[in-house]
């Protein structure tokens, strides 16, 4: 063979190697764009505030493991504590702590307690209970069956509280101090409600915030879920960073219908209330769904919900 014929075969055969390399690296560059890069979400761990238990006949039993407490605008300190961790040290700060304690507890279906104590450490009542298999609140007179204490110092809350029914929890947390009037379970057992000059969301603004909330459900867009419920970037990485958050927002998704097509809002000061109706996708059973929303400033945040088959 000539030596050009040589040549001219070797530089084909180079250049077909490198046809091939070409490919195969635009092959994986085009692999490696199509790939989703994973989010890495660190945990979010903090010693536990709150421990105790409750244990009553129709709401069944947990234990209690976290918080918050707050200067009520009407008197005393309201401790509502939970049996799931809700991330309460990015919470004390917050402008609506019960607000966004209740939701994140609604997320992770989390069972509660709550008394509100006064200067001498005493309760008018006693109240659990759990998101969606019911409540209950002891107003014996006198507290007969529980006792409690509290100590304020340096900007905390500690104490304890005793039923002789129903469990005990002791607490240690930051004495929040909201930038609003929130309405604690104590106070809507004795019918306290907001001013009546207090902000009045639109049926449009109650609409609005149950479809967007929906839609991040039904998507499984945590963060997105978590926006919509006012969480901002900070406590919405911690949030997401706690033990068995996953599951909980799983869960919290299913409660969202399709269609879920909403009814007429309503509203009053401080408040306001959507029905959805649709299939609920873990059982394709027909459901009518009530969502609950208070107002946190100019935002509208889900703090229940109440499911009903159809």
């Amino acid at each position: 063979m000539r030596t050009d014929n040589i040549l001219v075969l070797a530089a084909c055969v180079a250049a077909l190697g490198l046809a091939g390399c070409s490919k195969e690296s635009s092959d994986a560059t085009s692999a490696s764009r199509k790939k989703p890069v994973e989010e890495k979400i660190p945990p979010y761990s903090y010693p536990a505030p709150v421990k105790g238990h409750i244990k009553e006949t129709n709401i069944g039993e947990f234990d209690l493991v976290d918080g918050i407490a707050y200067s009520s605008a009407v008197g005393g300190t309201v401790v509502y504590v939970v049996s799931k961790p809700i991330a309460s040290p990015l919470l004390a700060d917050a402008a609506c702590p019960l607000i966004q304690a209740k939701a994140l507890a609604l997320v992770r279906n989390a069972g509660f307690g709550e008394v509100t104590l006064d200067d001498k450490g005493h309760s008018k009542y006693f109240a659990a209970g759990t998101q969606f298999h019911g409540s209950f609140a002891d107003t014996s007179p006198g507290g007969r069956w529980w006792s409690s204490t509290l100590k304020l110092d340096a900007g905390r809350a500690a104490g304890r509280v005793v039923h002789r029914r129903h469990g005990n929890f002791e607490f240690d947390l930051p004495l929040s101090k909201p930038e609003v009037d929130e309405i604690s379970y104590g106070d809507r057992e004795q019918n306290r409600r907001l001013a009546a000059n207090a902000p009045k969301p639109t049926e449009q603004s109650a609409k609005a915030a149950y479809e967007k909330l929906r839609d991040a459900a039904l998507r499984k867009d945590s963060k997105a879920v978590l926006a919509a419920l006012g969480f901002d970037a900070k406590q919405t990485m911690a949030i997401r960073g706690l033990d068995g958050i996953a599951a909980d927002f799983a869960a919290f998704s299913d409660r969202f219908l399709t269609p879920g097509t909403p009814g007429d809002p309503s509203t009053r000061p401080g408040a306001g209330q959507i029905r959805g109706e649709g299939l609920k996708a873990s059982t394709g059973r027909k459901y009518w769904n009530d969502y609950y929303f208070d107002t946190c400033g100019t935002q509208l945040v889900l703090t229940g919900i109440t499911e009903q088959t159809q």
